[in-house]
């Protein structure tokens, strides 16, 4: 079957993203990546090895992408990251899902990026046409939990450029007892999370892994210095979250059947292991699981869940239900 233009500029935005990613590719492993993704919604992308060859050409000479292959590895580079891929992609479907994406991006962002974006959208509006969305109807796309705190536009510009950049920055920090402090730290992520934005990475030339919440950054200057990504962290924090707190395993617990429906929907995510009963309650045990961010669900639950196991969380969940009752009698 004959590939489209949009087709190939799809593969062409992917091979791009893959290689600023820094991650070693060839033909081979690209065209692996495109047959499994084939039959996704929206990604017409299985070809073989010789048609990614194609592509990988094209780049170089229609586009000038500097790419260059690495005989030791066997793998492409990408050797100047700030290259662009610039070639329009005008399908309608591309062109619906980009002003989607952004519109839902728009309710997470801080200023000013949030009006950039805003911008970008309008643009793209001016100059594309989708008969699945207008902008009146893009407007009625929200996303409920935007953010919860205010961050100084000035101040997230400047982390924001430095991020992309891979810039080190000196940064004014303030904690929540008000103390105020100074970091040499190398920006390597930024994290929306429970509605607020944080920055993670290390103290410059260091290993130490260090999080700030964006909010409570003082001041940003940039130094001379530039950092290298790493993968490793970046793994990391999407394997076990932005803190990395630890887990506690064998947490077992009952609920009651009016909030069963929601913990069947939720399962496709989180995977536990449930035990129907026969009055339509359920018996829960969760993987491996943050402590406080199960206390935070049994209590907010207000007597619907009943800590079966382990005895010690039981305890915790239940000196926090005699405080609330002292604190609010």
């Amino acid at each position: 079957m004959p590939y489209t233009k949009s087709q190939q500029n799809l593969r062409l935005a992917k091979i791009v993203s893959e290689l600023k990613c820094n991650k070693q590719v060839n033909t081979q492993s690209l065209a692996e990546y495109f047959r499994a993704h084939e039959h996704e919604p929206g990604a017409p992308l299985g070809c073989s090895a010789r048609t990614v060859a194609r592509d990988i050409q094209h780049l170089q000479q229609a586009l000038n992408a500097p790419i260059e292959y690495d005989e030791s590895e066997r793998t492409y580079v990408l050797t100047n990251h700030s290259w662009s891929f610039a070639t329009p992609i005008f399908d309608d479907e591309f062109v619906s899902m980009t002003m989607l994406g952004v519109q839902l991006a728009e309710e997470l962002a801080p200023e000013p990026l949030k009006g950039e974006m805003d911008r970008a959208l309008t643009q793209t509006m001016t100059v594309n046409s989708s008969k699945f969305f207008d902008r009146t109807m893009m407007e009625t796309i929200l996303a409920a939990s935007g953010v919860k705190s205010h961050i100084k536009p000035e101040i997230f510009q400047a982390l924001f450029d430095t991020w992309r950049l891979r810039q080190c920055v000196k940064l004014k920090y303030q904690d929540p007892q008000g103390k105020n402090s100074e970091h040499d730290f190398e920006p390597h992520l930024l994290v929306f999370h429970n509605g607020n934005w944080y920055t993670k990475g290390y103290l410059m030339g260091t290993r130490e892994v260090r999080v700030f919440a964006c909010q409570r950054i003082t001041g940003v200057a940039p130094l001379l210095r530039m950092f290298q990504s790493d993968r490793k962290l970046l793994e990391e924090t999407r394997r076990n979250g932005i803190f990395n707190y630890p887990k506690v395993s064998g947490i077992k617990l009952h609920c009651d059947a009016s909030i069963a429906f929601y913990i069947h929907e939720q399962q496709i995510k989180f995977q536990s292991k449930l035990e129907p009963q026969a009055d339509g309650s359920l018996v829960v045990t969760l993987n491996p699981t943050v402590e406080h961010e199960v206390m935070r669900w049994v209590l907010g639950e207000g007597g619907r869940i009943q800590v079966l196991e382990p005895q010690e969380l039981r305890e915790k969940v239940a000196e926090a239900g005699r405080e609330i009752t002292r604190c609010n009698s």
